[in-house]
């Protein structure tokens, strides 16, 4: 039987691949990164799971960081613990 929890954490980690996608494949230091990232976080979002609609720009980095170093699996959300 599927688990729908599992379910819901790869819906989210694809929602932040989706928001991060063109912006990882760009090399580092390049410049415009910023504007991208707040243009990105003006937007209204349907986050799946949440009742937010809007990204912070420091999220976003911070999905593209753990992205980098640990690919699609680093974006899945942590399971909770209570």
């Amino acid at each position: 039987m599927p688990d729908p929890s599992h379910d819901l954490r790869h819906e989210i980690a694809l929602f932040r691949f989706g928001l991060i996608a063109d912006l990882v494949r760009r090399p580092p230091g390049a410049p415009g990164l910023y504007t991208q990232l707040h243009a990105i976080a003006a937007r209204t979002h349907q986050i799946p799971g949440s009742h937010r609609t809007h990204v912070a720009a420091e999220t976003l980095r911070d999905w593209m960081k753990k992205y980098r170093q640990g690919g699609f699996d680093a974006l899945l959300p942590k399971p909770r613990q209570d």
